[in-house]
């Protein structure tokens, strides 16, 4: 059963007590907190994009952003959608169950599977469960990449709502 696929969650600190306090909040804070987890989650979705190992470019392509629907969204996901995408994040390990062949008969005909692919796909799918495939962590690292420019979204997402709080309270 393969490995769900990886998400990566920000965490804002102290999220909940602010939830609480503003409840009754204007619907402009909502806007902007979304904002927020939208720029944040796009932030992430392209320095994991570009750090995707690229065959026909359907794993970069896949990687999505999901944002909490509330009125003052509480998260952001960021991955891909195609099933192998955990598999490449991860890696495999040596001595799990072998993969479906039929999964790995498009890459065989890709890079040149001469005379029978199928069972060039069962010899290469033998060989992943016995010696596993390295992780290539695309999304984690796409995630640490992002920091600075998730903390300067942050930076002018609180500026704004100081801002437009004090107009709306002065």
């Amino acid at each position: 059963m393969p490995k769900p696929t990886p998400q990566y969650t920000v965490t804002l600190h102290g999220f909940d007590q602010l939830t609480q306090t503003f409840r009754s909040a204007p619907q402009w804070l909502g806007e902007e907190v979304t904002k927020g987890m939208r720029q944040s989650g796009l932030a992430v979705q392209r320095e994991s994009a570009i750090l995707a190992p690229v065959d026909t470019g359907r794993l970069r392509a896949s990687i999505e952003t999901q944002i909490d629907g509330k009125v003052i969204p509480e998260w952001v996901k960021v991955g891909p959608t195609v099933k192998y995408g955990a598999f490449v994040e991860f890696g495999r390990k040596a001595g799990a169950r072998m993969p479906p062949p039929s999964a790995l008969l498009p890459w065989i005909r890709r890079h040149g599977g001469s005379g029978n692919p199928e069972a060039a796909a069962f010899l290469l799918a033998r060989a992943i469960a016995k010696r596993g495939i390295k992780p290539r962590p695309y999304m984690q690292e796409g995630y640490k990449g992002s920091q600075r420019a998730i903390s300067r979204i942050w930076d002018r997402v609180g500026r704004s709502i100081e801002m437009r709080w004090g107009r709306a309270n002065g």
